[in-house]
């Protein structure tokens, strides 16, 4: 049982949200063709004009949030952005227990603020990335921390989440990479080339092998397991405890 997380924001970090329009329907599709339920880590400020579509994707799947406006986190925005989203799902009638922080960023104080304001998980913590983040001794699977449950992004490789967009910029070599117990990706990697932004070389590194060729490595890459979301976890984990 592996758990699968969608990444629901604007496109490549611009102001459009194309791919909710033409992406996220093919992938529920996808979903419903092979029995798996996921987690859609969901920036809040985009009910404003995407109510209907995120409320679809509620009715099959779980909604937790990946923060209001999707900044990473600091000391200035950490709790407006936590506690806005979490208020705006429930304005939208929207149960949303997890939180993922933008870019994998935290403040020190993450934990607390998630726990005053009602969050039961978080899946914000990665390994190790350059001027980002350093948990080198960051556990490989689930873990409490602070009366939270983490589920800890794992890496293919060090500095390597296990994401689709690695897979892509990687792709031939990341066919040897091993799944993990989580992976996520971002709906606008589906998309083609011409239809996201460029301009910086990170922007055009995560346009590599975009569109029917991300749609082939995704595919390749969960076959074959069993897919589950956060929150579907958590009541087989607590069945599996309650049996012991």
């Amino acid at each position: 049982m592996r758990i699968l997380t969608v990444d629901l924001e604007n496109d490549l970090r611009s102001h459009k949200c194309k791919s909710i329009e033409v992406i996220v329907p093919k992938l529920l599709d996808f979903f419903d063709d092979n029995k798996i339920t996921a987690t859609f880590f969901t920036v809040s400020s985009l009910l404003e004009k995407y109510e209907s579509e995120i409320k679809a994707i509620a009715k099959k799947h779980e909604i937790a949030s990946h923060s209001h406006t999707h900044p990473w986190l600091n000391s200035h925005n950490a709790e407006y952005e936590i506690k806005t989203s979490k208020e705006k799902f429930s304005e939208y009638g929207i149960k949303c227990s997890g939180f993922r922080a933008p870019g994998a960023i935290t403040t020190q104080n993450h934990f607390s603020l998630l726990k005053k304001y009602g969050y039961q998980y978080d899946s914000s913590l990665a390994h190790f990335f350059p001027g980002r983040y350093h948990h080198p001794n960051l556990p490989k699977k689930p873990f409490v921390n602070q009366g939270i449950l983490e589920f800890p992004v794992p890496s293919f490789l060090p500095a390597i989440n296990s994401s689709l967009s690695y897979l892509k910029l990687l792709h031939p070599l990341s066919k040897l990479f091993q799944r993990q117990y989580l992976f996520y990706l971002h709906p606008w990697e589906f998309l083609k080339k011409e239809d996201l932004p460029s301009g910086s070389l990170i922007k055009n590194l995560l346009k590599r092998n975009s569109g029917p060729t991300a749609w082939k490595i995704f595919q390749e890459h969960i076959g074959g397991s069993k897919w589950t979301s956060c929150q579907e976890w958590l009541k087989t984990s607590q069945l599996q405890n309650n049996n012991k």
